[in-house]
């Protein structure tokens, strides 16, 4: 898309407000509203100024007080570039006369900001098409919705709040007609915003939700997820409703996974490079070989993810995330699922990430640990057909790690994140995740208040 489109665009729809931004390291999608006269002007070319504390605070919003080379009170929190990329410019669907557009992130000497999530997926996707092949992705997000506001929740402590279809009724279209008010209306909503989806149904959890996103090139399905969870929470807000993404936001509940399906597909992106119709299984030399890369670097990219303490929660065994470095076909018990219906669909489904997960480097970390099996021909450990993954000893699929401290000191380690991802991000990011768990060890939770407080 060129700029004579968008204002086509703008003038057909009466558009009056821009809304540009990306987003930060946890993935949380910030930005400003612009008028569109400053937008026509120059916003769409020379892009917008935001301070670069925008890599330099946590999910919450407080400064990191841990070293960082990029940003902080020593550097002066300085400015960085948000530039539109056109390409994603689209009209914003029940907000009078908006658009948004979604932004890369340069230096003030117009250089890529190498810690910003989307140039870490560029990079990795320029690399792919290096290597003759363009990445294609698909993403499936679970979350929950409440009867609540986030005046009602923030009163609550953030404590029992009130699903909006109770009890368990996963694919129940019985029940979910229930709740077809909102859900519909994110359907419709969402394809209006060019984000197109394949189905959605309820969960295995008390109002408990799957949207599956439609598969397209990888950094496209990167940035409609951005936007589908954004405005999933936006439609909840305008229903005096609220929807998360939090991994596990209660014990004895099911946990909101992101799967992330991905291919590999040439160049004119005319043959799926999975599929191989002579063997047993239809798994090519090309997907065996990702896969045993993605299943090899599965501890090192679980920092990212899993990125924060919550994110562990989710990993119990036979709650459907997988507990080790597993692969199988249709299976999900294990780390990786294998799909290969017909030569279109083949794919993988890493069932590792939560969605809290920033989608950008979910994408990233998933690609990069395939291509680098691809480039070294790493072959992957047994495939499981018809058997559960989650009872296979440590010895035969190597534990995942268990919280996000052994998940950064994995990553830490890394060679294959630091070549595919860049240094100056990993050691951004493990600073960061430092800093989560610096921050939850301060905290004094309502598990230890009840256990000890009154015996201790």
């Amino acid at each position: 898309m060129n700029i004579d489109q968008v204002r086509e665009i703008i003038e057909k729809n009466g558009i009056d407000t821009i809304k540009v931004g990306g987003v930060d390291i946890d993935g949380v999608y910030r930005g400003k509203r612009i008028p569109v006269k400053e937008f026509l002007d120059c916003t769409w070319e020379r892009g917008v100024f935001f301070c670069d504390v925008l890599f330099g605070w946590d999910i919450q919003n407080e400064i990191y007080q841990v070293p960082l080379k990029f940003t902080g009170w020593d550097t002066g929190f300085g400015d960085i570039v948000a530039v539109p990329d056109l390409s994603t410019f689209r009209v914003v669907p029940g907000q009078d006369r908006t658009a948004s557009v979604i932004c890369d992130y340069y230096t003030e000497h117009g250089e890529p900001l190498e810690i910003a999530p989307r140039n870490v997926l560029k990079k990795v996707i320029e690399r792919a098409k290096q290597l003759g092949f363009i990445p294609f992705s698909a993403s499936e997000l679970e979350f929950y919705l409440f009867k609540e506001t986030l005046e009602t929740l923030a009163q609550k402590g953030y404590s029992n709040p009130e699903p909006l279809l109770p009890g368990i009724h996963c694919y129940n279209l019985y029940r979910s007609t229930a709740v077809e008010y909102i859900i519909g209306e994110v359907r419709r909503r969402m394809n209006d915003y060019n984000i197109e989806l394949e189905a959605c149904n309820t969960e295995y959890g008390p109002s408990q939700f799957e949207v599956n996103l439609k598969y397209t090139e990888a950094l496209e399905q990167a940035d409609r997820t951005v936007l589908y969870k954004t405005y999933i929470k936006e439609i909840a807000l305008e229903k005096n409703l609220f929807a998360t993404f939090m991994a596990k936001w209660q014990e004895g509940f099911s946990g909101n996974s992101f799967h992330i399906h991905q291919s590999l597909w040439d160049l004119k992106v005319e043959h799926n490079l999975f599929y191989d119709a002579d063997d047993p299984h239809h798994i090519s030399d090309t997907m065996r070989h990702f896969a045993g890369g993605v299943l090899a670097t599965l501890p090192d990219f679980t920092a990212l993810y899993a990125p924060t303490i919550n994110s562990y929660k989710r990993f119990v065994p036979g709650s459907y995330a997988p507990a080790n470095v597993t692969w199988g076909i249709d299976n999900r018990t294990t780390a990786l699922r294998v799909i290969t219906t017909t030569q279109s669909s083949a794919r993988l489904e890493n069932r590792v990430p939560g969605a809290d997960a920033n989608p950008y480097l979910v994408t990233a970390a998933t690609l990069a640990g395939g291509l680098y099996g691809i480039i070294n021909k790493i072959e992957p450990p047994k495939l499981l057909v018809r058997e559960n993954g989650y009872v296979l000893p440590p010895e035969v699929a190597k534990p995942l790690p268990k919280n996000l401290t052994e998940a950064i000191d994995a990553l830490s380690h890394s060679k294959v994140a630091r070549e595919f991802l860049g240094e100056e991000f990993v050691d951004h990011f493990l600073s960061t995740r430092l800093w989560e768990i610096k921050v939850f060890l301060r905290s004094v939770t309502d598990w230890e208040r009840q256990r000890y407080m009154e015996m201790a």
